[in-house]
């Protein structure tokens, strides 16, 4: 992998995000329109409110894409750049590629605040986000810049 896919894989995720959020603002503006062709997954049609709760929550959404797709990218690093085999939690290999790589504290210390964010989200559920999504994504962005530029 090179360093510019690695950013290319997260400007996807973003790219997406704006998607979405494009796609729903015109359904749910037209929502007349679409009244017979909203899906039944449970027997019942999506409606109005489900589509706006979706909006709602997109951002949450794509912040955990966001992770994930980064997380991939570290784990490429360890594993084809470094050669390893192992599998490590998330805050192990944040500290040993940061350490490798000479990552400034800064860096480190917010990449740790993000992940505990992350952590809060997926684990308890949280739905007031503290980190929007572009400051998420310019922290994570940050350590990529860190990785080599090709591996």
């Amino acid at each position: 992998m090179t360093r510019d896919h690695a950013y290319h894989m997260l400007l996807r995720v973003n790219i997406e995000l704006e998607a979405a959020r494009f796609a729903l603002s015109l359904v749910l503006r037209d929502w007349h329109l679409h009244l017979d062709a909203a899906p039944t997954p449970f027997g019942r049609a999506l409606s109005h409110a489900d589509l706006s709760r979706c909006r709602a929550n997109l951002e949450i959404t794509y912040i955990l894409r966001l992770f994930g797709t980064w997380e991939a990218v570290l784990r490429d690093y360890w594993s084809t750049g470094l050669r390893r085999q192992t599998d490590p939690d998330l805050k192990p290999l944040v500290d040993s590629l940061a350490t490798r790589r000479n990552v400034d504290p800064g860096t480190i210390a917010s990449i740790h605040d993000l992940r505990a964010f992350r952590n809060e989200i997926v684990h308890e559920n949280l739905q007031v986000l503290r980190y929007d999504y572009s400051q998420v994504a310019r922290a994570l962005s940050t350590f990529v810049s860190y990785l080599p530029i090709n591996w």
